[in-house]
Parts: structure tokens; sequence; C-alpha cells
């Protein structure tokens, strides 16, 4: 939360998730209440909607290319695989949310390309 602060401000600040139950946890609902976070509400099973999926995804490729055989190495190839990973892509990625939301919107709610 300090960096987001860092970063933005005092501004309001929504948590939008992908309803995974770890992000439903009582812990995280206390943290989030006792820094006065809302949340937004958001379908689930929707990683369309969730442009981090795609950057989870290409970390996980990233890594696995790199074949760590322990906990250190995995360690390792986490760290130099993230720190590889473009800031245009990421940027590219937040771009992509107008069509992403036209997609949906367009296939009714079904799965889109994204």
């Amino acid at each position: 939360m300090k960096y987001i602060h860092q970063i933005l401000g005092d501004d309001d600040i929504i948590f939008q998730d992908d309803n995974a139950s770890c992000h439903r946890a009582k812990t995280v609902k206390t943290f989030l209440e006792e820094r006065h976070v809302r949340s937004m509400s958001w379908p689930a099973n929707s990683p369309d909607l969730n442009p981090i999926e795609n950057l989870w995804w290409k970390l996980k490729k990233m890594v696995h290319h790199k074949a760590p055989t322990c906990k250190a190495d995995l360690a390792t190839a986490v760290r130099e695989s993230w720190n590889q990973i473009d800031e245009q892509y990421c940027l590219s990625l937040i771009k992509s949310m107008p069509q992403r939301l036209q997609a949906v919107i367009k296939a009714r709610g079904v799965a889109t390309k994204y």
C-alpha cells in the first residue's frame, strides 16, 4: 500500500481482483477495510478482462524456459524474468482494456481472444 500511495497519492484506491478465494480471505478483507480501500465487483473466471493474466502467462513462460531445478534457481529465474519484461509490454496490456471491454460486449460475455 505504501508503494501505491507513493505513485497515486492519497486518492481513492479501488482493489480489483479475479475473485480467487485467496483474495476473499478474511485477512485480506480486514487489511483492505483498515486502509479504507474499496473493492470493485468483477466477474469470476474472466481472464479476458484481467490484463495481468497475460503478464503472468508471459512470466511463467520465461521462467519455464530457464528450467530452474531448485528453489534458489526458481527465485533467480523469476527475478531475472521479471526484470526482462519490457515496460512497453505492460503499457500495451493496460491500453488494451477498451478493446477487451468491447470484445466482451460483442461476444455477450462469452470468452474472447484475450
